[in-house]
């Protein structure tokens, strides 16, 4: 008896829930917007003049290059430290 009456309840529930599952995916494919990437700068390092060279440590430019290829902190540090 008492299984019935805690039984009963759960039914009656998932069935006046269950036409909302199906209402619930319609509204999302609605309501959805589309995702878009906005393209992040490119950090460079320069001069005013562009014929000028700029020869950097070996570090600032691994640096530069990890920035820009969006290399993790974890990642870059540990090709550092094989590179030393």
């Amino acid at each position: 008896m008492t299984a019935l009456r805690f039984a009963v309840p759960l039914i009656l529930f998932t069935a006046a829930c269950s036409p909302a599952w199906s209402d619930a995916s319609v509204h999302l494919e609605q309501t959805a917007q589309p995702v878009t990437l906005v393209p992040a700068p490119v950090i460079s390092v320069g001069v005013s003049d562009p014929n000028t060279q700029l020869i950097l440590p070996w570090f600032l430019t691994d640096i530069i290059n990890a920035i820009n290829t969006r290399t993790s902190a974890s990642d870059y540090l540990r090709t550092v430290g094989h590179g030393i």
